[in-house]
Order: structure tokens, then C-alpha cells, then sequence
């Protein structure tokens, strides 16, 4: 009877530390794209969050713009980081006031009508630039002037993100309700 013995062989201290650094370097390039991505994703998330935080203010401050009836803050050829001005409610001969502050941690909307104010922060934990010019621009098709208002608007992300992203524009918003003749 012919026995074989058959040698076990076992995993040898230098292929196991082969096998932790290919581990090792699989885990870092692995790591180093899920980091890319979420740098990625922060950036697109900061963005986002400007874009939309911008275009909902702007297009609140130009629906109130163009009810107004009575620009009372900034005077005309001045501006100011506040405004405020009278409008025209809808369905109703009332008036009320409509005034924009430059907050700490956004921009205050406060609606006053008859006595009763309503408030709403737009632009909430960005950082806020913004301003607002009050102009007077001739029509020389009529023998009146337009008025209006240059907004000014710039939004940063905040440290949370992790990124510089950052927003501004100018528009003018031409107040159709009000004409003073020249």
C-alpha cells in the first residue's frame, strides 16, 4: 500500500500582504470616485440652491413692481439696500405697502395691508446682496416719464456646501402703473 502524503500548503505572509495592498489600492481608487462625485454633487446641489432661491425673489419683486402705484423707498435717483412702495390689490380699490429688508440671514417680504402685515423671508441661510434703484426714464413717444426700478441680487452658498458658488444680476423692472409727466 502506497501512501501519498500530499503537503498542505498554507497562504505565506508575503502573499498575504500582496493581496492587503491590492485591496488596499482597489479601496483608494474606489473611495477617490465616490469623493469626486459627492464634491460634484455638493456643487450642483449649491447651485441649484441659488438659481431657484434667486428666480423665486426676482419674480416676487417684479409681480409687486408692477402692481406698484407709489415708489416711497428709495427716492427717486437713489438707491438702497431697503425698499418699499404702494400697491395696487388685486380685485379692490385698496392700497397696501410693500417693503423689502436686507436681513442677516436673507430678505424680509412685508405686506401691509390695511393694518395687518404679512411676512415672509425669501433667500433663507444664503448670503444676500441686494439693492434697489430707484429711475426715471423718458418716454418720448408720450410727454411722461417711466418709472422703475434697478434690482440688484447676489447669492452666495453657504459653508455647508463646501464650494464657492456664487450668483448675481441686475435687472430693471419698469413699473407700468405709474407715469410722471415730465
Amino acid at each position: 500500500m502506497n501512501i501519498i502524503k500530499t503537503a498542505r500548503r498554507g497562504i505565506t505572509l508575503a502573499e498575504l500582504a500582496i493581496g492587503l495592498i491590492i485591496v488596499s489600492i482597489i479601496f483608494v481608487a474606489v473611495f477617490n470616485i465616490f469623493s469626486v462625485g459627492l464634491r460634484g454633487s455638493n456643487k450642483g446641489m449649491a447651485h441649484l440652491t441659488i438659481m431657484e432661491g434667486a428666480a423665486i425673489l426676482l419674480s416676487q419683486i417684479e409681480y409687486d413692481l408692477l402692481r406698484a402705484s407709489l415708489i416711497k423707498d428709495p427716492s427717486a435717483g437713489s438707491s438702497d439696500k431697503d425698499a418699499r412702495w404702494e400697491i395696487l390689490i388685486d380685485d379692490s380699490s385698496d392700497k397696501g405697502i410693500i417693503m423689502y429688508n436686507l436681513l442677516d440671514n436673507g430678505i424680509e417680504r412685508t405686506v401691509d395691508v390695511a393694518g395687518k402685515q404679512h411676512k415672509y423671508i425669501y433667500c433663507r441661510g444664503l448670503e444676500v446682496g441686494l439693492k434697489f434703484q430707484h429711475v426715471t426714464l423718458p418716454d418720448p413717444a408720450t410727454a411722461q416719464q417711466k418709472v422703475g426700478m434697478w434690482v440688484e441680487l447676489s447669492l452666495k452658498a453657504p459653508e455647508k456646501f463646501g464650494t464657492e458658488e456664487k450668483f448675481s444680476m441686475k435687472r430693471l423692472i419698469i413699473c407700468k402703473n405709474i407715469l410722471d409727466p415730465i
